[in-house]
């Protein structure tokens, strides 16, 4: 029986990428928490090491129970949060460097009550005021960096579970650190500079001198950013990705089996949907679709744009419709098995949140605009919103300034439009009439 090599080529460079996209959405991956994602990465270990390295300049490495890749470069991470989904306060990410700077060293098992006498001796020696036995308020954001680290894969809750020391100071808890694989949280230990300013400037350079080094930079900001639009860009960035564009489209679709869409406004990667990503099913996914595609109907940001500006009142209108408490979809979220539907001003930040940290939405209250990109999604005007902006002509609301059009209209009537396209149909059915009519421009005898 002739074994069919196409076919195994195909599901060979499939397993790679997708364990490339793993480890892009989790850099952090260990054999507790992501078993399946784990065993690809350690079956494809040197082809990925060698390709994150050519393609992006990162570094793989692979141990027995975790892999980690070294990011560099642009692409904030996304902040971390506890279960709920509350991000970290500034509280519980010191409680979380502190915790790190205990369990680096092979502690052994170890109670959690022990654990927090030790973050206190760590936070006196550092000069830092923390101490987690101190109330209600530091054992939450104690045991919430906690919780972080067993959701890695870096602690295991041997007996008891963080939760009861969080609800009784007295509950004490077994934990297990994973030495090695706490070393490896801390892609990038602080190092001497001036301020922590200085040390992120340098971590998120995306327009360094040399061509090589600026190439690898692009496409590094073209796998990290949802959309790249050419208007932000630095002027030698902005030219290098005219001129490699394409290059960077093919290393990037080789590495994570991604297609790219590339636009004059900008270039933007776009993942399988098992990758997962925007739009989910979650409320919080579903209002954000439901907000952009009413958006684009209503502002119109599939012109030949790069982005629109949205009116507070606009945003806030539809935001009231799609996370008012009364919302029907809210009563069909209670009754699926999805999570818990946040309240309406903690589903309008998050979002808020979502969509500006996917590039659809930028800026602040005040200042919001809509990218092109949003005009993928769909425009669906939404009746239930009222409309904010009247411009008599046309019952859809236009934007009251736009960026990159070239345009000097603010609100251009499509009638002029329609007149446009019937004034060049009528040319070029004038010049189809002339054709055949033995004008001595034709190529005929004559």
């Amino acid at each position: 029986m002739k074994s069919d090599i196409h076919s195994e080529d195909t599901a060979l460079i499939g397993e790679r990428q997708a364990a490339a996209r793993a480890l892009m959405a989790r850099p952090l991956l260990t054999e507790r928490t992501h078993p399946a994602e784990f065993s690809l990465v350690r079956s494809h270990a040197e082809w990925l090491t060698q390709r994150f390295h050519r393609v992006l300049g990162y570094r793989l490495t692979v141990a027995a129970d975790h892999a980690r890749l070294v990011k560099r470069g642009p692409g904030a991470p996304a902040p971390l949060t506890r279960p709920t989904g509350a991000p970290f306060t500034p509280r519980t990410h010191t409680y979380l460097a502190l915790g790190l700077a205990v369990l680096v060293e092979d502690t052994g098992p170890l109670g959690i009550r022990e654990l927090a006498g030790q973050v206190r001796e760590a936070a006196y020696e550092a000069g830092i005021d923390a101490d987690p036995a101190r109330g209600l308020g530091e054992r939450r954001a104690y045991c919430a960096a906690l919780e972080f680290l067993v959701g890695l894969g870096a602690l295991t809750e041997e007996e008891g579970r963080i939760a009861d020391h969080r609800a009784d100071a007295l509950a004490d808890v077994r934990l297990v650190p994973h030495t090695h694989i706490v070393r490896a949280v801390a892609a990038h230990p602080p190092r001497a500079v001036d301020d922590p300013d200085s040390f992120l400037a340098a971590a998120a350079a995306i327009d360094p001198d040399g061509d090589n080094q600026g190439e690898v930079a692009l496409r590094r900001l073209l796998a990290e950013t949802a959309v790249v639009l050419r208007e932000d860009l630095p002027d030698r960035q902005r030219d290098r990705l005219w001129a490699h564009q394409w290059r960077a489209a093919a290393a990037l679709a080789n590495l994570l089996g991604c297609d790219v869409e590339v636009r004059a406004e900008g270039v933007a990667l776009v993942l399988p949907d098992e990758a997962g990503g925007f739009p989910s099913d979650d409320p919080v996914g579903q209002v954000a679709l439901a907000l952009v595609r009413h958006l684009s109907g209503r502002l119109h940001p599939g012109r030949p744009v790069t982005s629109v500006d949205v009116p507070d009142r606009e945003l806030d209108a539809a935001l009231a419709v799609f996370c008012d408490a009364d919302a029907p979809e809210r009563a069909e979220w209670s009754r699926t098995a999805g999570p818990e539907v946040p309240g309406p001003d903690r589903l309008r930040a998050l979002v808020l949140d979502l969509l500006t940290g996917l590039g659809l939405l930028r800026g602040a209250p005040g200042a919001w605009s809509l990218t092109a990109a949003a005009a993928r999604y769909g425009a669906e005007t939404d009746d239930r919103v009222p409309r904010i902006q009247d411009n008599d002509h046309d019952s859809r609301t236009q934007p009251a300034r736009t960026s990159g059009s070239g345009q000097e209209e603010d609100s251009p009537d499509p009638r002029n439009d329609l007149n446009r396209v019937a004034s060049v149909l009528q040319a070029v059915a004038n010049e189809k009439v002339s054709a055949t009519s033995g004008d001595p421009g034709d190529d005929g005898d004559g």
